[in-house]
């Protein structure tokens, strides 16, 4: 009965922060999903290079890496309402200005710095509105037993846009064309992302005025380090999985079936973060971070064997891409989860794009080394470096799980 209630939390969210909060942080995470296939599919249909295409959007994910952190910690210092609002209207800007660029024929480097721009600027409204959970619980507004339900909310929220975010830009790309797809996105940023930034849910996040005035940057070290190295790891894994998934049915000449089977891996994930409140007390964040890992790189031995050998057609990777799915939600919700706990509420939206930032870096390695060693030696090696990857994240919660398990909620705001 208790796992019941658990899974009842879910009703009582919109009591916290109304439903259009909700509706808003689902839908304004999706153009953050657009961006880069939107900016590959752009430039290599009006250019002809794949090659171009891809640098563009490898050029979109640096930008997003490097500059998630800096914009939480813009919000931590300057609010969320400042700090989010220029965020979308920048991307906004940048996303139209990519648009501009390609379809005008200007110059190669005008359409790479709009990228990068584009990318540096991705409001983050999932870490974001994760640090505005955190936030509704230190202030009492959200009891404690309730926030690992806004925690599943929000990884369940990632993996519905991370399916829906590519697809939505492949179905009104191939229905109209790829610069429509982009501007899309830019007006979901600017109605959505914007709504996001305003909603009164953002006084609930305490601006930094500590006595270095907030301006020295937080220090990455400890749990901090050992949480976004293990999501680097799972990035990884995602980029390398996407690639074997991609080699495969190219091979098979069925091109179009590698973004379904990718989706089902998130599809599973989705639904498996549903469930994590269900999960027992007993079972600590480090443990089941540890055990996580340790059982997508187990459960991920048989798509490997399948994928890499290439067993069979392209069902049965849509079937046993499956096991892994499940594990990727729990993952993720528990390590924002345990993110939370590593420093005071003040600095909660900095932690919560970093690890967010991680995941982005990670799988832009994974991607570039697995398509790379993929085209030389075959799928196999895409998927061995995926194993590789999970194992990255069974070593840091292994080494690190004394260190995570110290970790207790309610940090003290000083």
């Amino acid at each position: 009965m208790s796992r019941w209630n658990a899974l009842r939390a879910y009703t009582a969210l919109p009591a916290t922060t109304g439903s259009w909060f909700l509706a808003v942080t689902l839908i304004g995470r999706i153009p953050a999903t657009m961006g880069q296939l939107g900016s590959l599919l752009l430039v290599s249909g009006a250019t002809g290079s794949l090659a171009l295409g891809g640098v563009t959007a490898s050029a979109f994910a640096a930008g997003q890496a490097a500059g998630g952190p800096l914009v939480g910690r813009a919000a931590d210092r300057y609010g969320h309402r400042p700090a989010g609002l220029a965020a979308a209207l920048l991307h906004t800007a940048a996303l139209v200005l990519l648009v501009v660029c390609v379809v005008r024929g200007m110059p190669t480097w005008a359409a790479l710095v709009s990228s990068v721009v584009a990318g540096f600027s991705v409001p983050q409204v999932g870490p974001l509105s994760r640090a505005r959970w955190t936030a509704l619980a230190h202030r009492g507004r959200l009891p404690m037993n309730r926030f690992p339900a806004a925690m599943s909310f929000e990884g369940t929220g990632d993996e519905f846009a991370f399916v829906l975010g590519p697809a939505l830009v492949g179905v009104i790309a191939t229905a109209t064309s790829p610069p429509t797809a982009v501007l899309v996105a830019a007006g979901l940023t600017a109605t959505m992302c914007v709504a996001f930034a305003l909603h009164p849910t953002a006084a609930a996040v305490t601006r930094d005025e500590r006595r270095d005035g907030g301006t020295a940057a937080p220090v990455l070290r400890g749990p901090v380090f050992l949480l976004a190295t293990g999501l680097t790891g799972l990035g990884c894994y995602f980029g390398s999985v996407q690639a074997g998934v991609t080699w495969r049915a190219v091979d098979a000449g069925a091109d179009g079936a590698a973004g379904l089977i990718y989706a089902v891996l998130g599809l599973s994930s989705a639904l498996a973060g549903v469930l994590v409140p269900m999960l027992p007390a007993s079972f600590t964040p480090a443990r089941r971070l540890q055990t996580g890992f340790v059982l997508l790189a187990v459960l991920t031995l048989p798509l490997a064997i399948v994928g890499g050998l290439q067993i069979g057609g392209l069902w049965p990777l849509g079937l046993l891409i499956v096991l892994p799915g499940v594990t990727i939600a729990p993952i993720l919700v528990t390590a924002y989860t345990q993110g939370e706990m590593t420093v005071p509420v003040e600095r909660i939206s900095w932690v919560m794009t970093l690890l967010t930032s991680s995941v982005v870096v990670g799988y832009a390695v994974g991607a570039l080394l697995s398509g790379t060693l993929a085209d030389r030696y075959g799928p196999l090696a895409a998927f061995l470096i995926a194993l590789s990857a999970a194992g990255v994240g069974a070593t840091a919660s292994t080494l690190g799980r004394r260190h995570l398990a110290a970790l207790r909620p309610g940090l003290p705001s000083t």
